[in-house]
């Protein structure tokens, strides 16, 4: 009996199916090709392979390091303040960086951080240093949101025991917090590890030259300033096994629970007036490096040509292709991970549960193969046969919407396994089918992750600059790539200005999709 949920999902996996293996096949092709040499372009051969491969593994081990090392102590530091005034002000500022393009981040650290900046670093700001400093900001809040948690699942007798036996505050950490943060920390340094691996607007804009330049920033460099596919191929499967290398490694040491961060510590202890400073110390410290740049870019953009980039056509024709492609990607996105979701629901109801992971592996096979590489195929492949350049709304829109697939999995998978094993029956039972089983079953339970998932997915497409800038022109420039040939120009205070209407923008959609769709907050969380 075929379920009918299967026929919109397998239309769905078909077309993941031809976004990405149509675009490797592209690039395996190439490389077969009589004129293609591999043996000139070996890593184990080639110094330039080599050095890109090198840099890419370090500055993401150096980001890892520094971003979830001190995030441990920073989590900590939160979890034991539970009466910390603010507290929820601050931790809600740690989650700006989720929503905040990297290209905007690359702003604000080059206004605090520049020559002429509050901290000035000179030209040492670019390559290494700056990476690492815009990799922080990114990472460093993703790592303490992932780690406080654990600290509210530890039982409170623990604590209480803890306390009568006279542990001190090491003895704590090593034998009650220690155990539950083992479990998790080596999925979320992979994570993070992952996430700089393939970082792309930060290396582009930040590095500062060739000895500075990861694999991502080697493939762009090699289509659009070279144009040498065949070294491209090579990077983009080098690239595509370090990806495999670290998913699988990720599959074998964790697996992220399933779990909705928040930000209540229930349990207070009695602390001494050093500990709750240093705690303090810490927070205060951590919230001035991500509050800094965000606040340095807001001065120097007002007192830069506002007015006059504002009534720039230009700009707002960038404004409307950035807001068009992320609300379309969006759409595209929840509208694909929805028909895989509910199949996986119903074959997962059956007790057909190796087919629904697999389903909803399917959806997340960006993790493993980076939007990049798909770009670089899809280049490849479509280059002999169109003008590209043409086509790009189509080709940033699906890939951007294929990049968005794992969020909206990931938000709406667990709430709506939980709506078909809790609700079926009854809906069976009342004939509700359809339209009415969407609206008096689905939509109530639905809509706050649905709401959180387009808002995610419409704010990451919209400050994307790795496809757009591969694909993208003059014509058809979004505000990212707008900011990235402004630097180029080295016109700092318009790339300025353009960074804050990106800012407000991704803020403003973000916050308007997710309270218009999602609701009001509930009190109680």
């Amino acid at each position: 009996m075929i379920i009918p949920r299967a026929i919109p999902a397998s239309l769905v996996l078909a077309l993941l199916a031809l976004l990405v293996l149509a675009p490797m096949a592209g690039l395996l092709h190439l490389s077969a090709l009589p004129g293609y040499e591999p043996g000139d372009l070996r890593f184990w051969e080639s110094a330039y392979l080599r050095r890109v491969l090198f840099f890419s593994i370090w500055q993401a081990v150096l980001s890892t390091l520094f971003s979830v090392l001190p995030a441990i102590l920073v989590a900590r530091a939160f979890a034991m303040q539970p009466d910390l005034p603010l507290r929820r002000l601050l931790l809600g500022l740690f989650a700006l960086p989720l929503v905040v393009p990297g290209v905007v981040v690359v702003m604000g650290v080059v206004s605090v951080y520049g020559s002429d900046g509050w901290l000035p670093m000179g030209r040492s700001l670019y390559g290494i240093n700056g990476i690492l400093l815009a990799h922080v900001f990114f990472n460093l809040p993703l790592a303490v949101r992932l780690l406080l948690p654990l600290w509210q699942v530890i039982p409170q007798h623990h604590w209480q025991l803890g306390e009568q036996l006279g542990m001190n505050a090491w003895q704590r950490f090593r034998f009650i917090e220690w155990p539950m943060l083992r479990e998790t920390l080596p999925g979320v340094l992979l994570l993070v590890f992952m996430l700089c691996l393939t970082s792309f607007a930060v290396v582009l804009t930040l590095g500062g030259g060739p000895r500075s330049t990861t694999v991502e920033v080697a493939i762009y460099q090699s289509l659009r300033f070279d144009f040498d596919p065949a070294r491209a191929v090579m990077l983009a499967l080098l690239q595509l096994g370090l990806c495999m290398l670290v998913a699988m490694l990720t599959l074998k040491f964790q697996r992220m629970p399933e779990v909705e961060i928040a930000i209540s510590a229930p349990y207070r202890s009695r602390r001494s007036t050093l500990s709750s400073v240093v705690n303090l110390l810490l927070i205060g410290a951590a919230t001035l490096y991500v509050g800094l740049p965000l606040l340095s870019l807001l001065i120097d953009a007002l007192q830069g040509p506002f007015f006059k980039m504002v009534t720039s056509s230009q700009l707002w024709q960038a404004f409307a292709n950035t807001l068009f492609i992320g609300m379309s990607a969006a759409l595209l996105s929840v509208l694909a991970g929805w028909f895989l979701l509910q199949y996986s629901a119903s074959l997962a109801r059956q007790g057909r549960v190796t087919g629904a992971r697999v389903v909803e592996l399917a959806g997340s096979i960006v993790y493993v193969i980076p939007p990049l590489v798909i770009a670089t195929g899809m280049f490849v492949l479509l280059s002999p046969h169109v003008d590209v350049f043409d086509w790009v709304y189509p080709i940033v829109i699906a890939i951007n919407a294929l990049m968005g697939l794992p969020f909206v999995v990931r938000c709406l998978g667990p709430s709506m396994r939980q709506s078909h094993a809790r609700y079926h029956r009854l809906c069976l039972s009342l004939d509700l089918q359809g339209w009415n089983r969407f609206r008096f079953i689905e939509w109530p339970l639905l809509r706050r992750p649905l709401g959180l998932a387009i808002a995610l997915v419409a704010v990451l497409a919209m400050g994307d600059l790795g496809v757009i800038a591969l694909f993208g022109s003059t014509q058809t420039a979004t505000l990212p790539l707008m900011i990235y040939q402004q630097l180029g120009a080295y016109l700092i205070s318009q790339a300025t200005v353009t960074a804050l209407l990106l800012l407000l923008l991704c803020l403003a959609v973000f916050a308007l999709l997710e309270r218009g769709i999602g609701g009001k907050p509930d009190v109680a969380n």
